[in-house]
């Protein structure tokens, strides 16, 4: 068993007011629902929730992430996540606001980083990790644009 480590950090200008922008991310489970590969998301109590993601697989490796994080929501500008006990997969980052270019935008930001637990040699690690590393990215933009999509279209619609 090895761990593969993974991290990614991307942000996003969003047509949408920084209240209304911590008001999803604050609904960890719908908001989560909104990350691609999210199986099923259920809030446990005290801040803890468990997530399934979708199963991954190169050809190589396969791994269906299965893990439980809690969720820290005590500053404003922002909300942290880190595991919770022991899991296939951990995760710790956390979401950054800041006020954007133009009134009624808000400058959002994801950094995170991942360990999954895999039953590979270790010698197979290096050729593993970089498609680790483009499936952290890949998850992390589409989460970022589904989040923009989200609040973008429900601000033309209130507009």
């Amino acid at each position: 068993m090895v761990s593969i480590r993974s991290a990614s950090l991307a942000g996003t200008e969003i047509g949408a007011a920084p209240d209304a922008v911590r008001r999803l991310l604050l609904d960890v489970v719908g908001c989560g629902l909104l990350m691609p590969g999210v199986e099923s998301l259920t809030a446990e109590g005290d801040d803890v929730y468990h997530y399934v993601l979708a199963t991954i697989s190169n050809g190589a490796v396969s791994h269906t992430p299965d893990h439980r994080t809690r969720f820290d929501t005590g500053d404003p500008a922002r909300i942290r996540w880190e595991p919770v006990g022991t899991h296939n997969f951990r995760s710790w980052g956390e979401f950054r606001t800041t006020p954007g270019t133009g009134p009624g935008t808000t400058y959002l930001e994801i950094d995170t980083r991942s360990e999954a637990d895999v039953d590979i040699a270790p010698v197979v690690l290096p050729l593993v990790e970089p498609f680790a590393r483009q499936q952290s990215d890949e998850v992390t933009e589409g989460f970022l644009a589904a989040i923009k999509g989200r609040l973008e279209s429900g601000a033309r619609a209130a507009a």
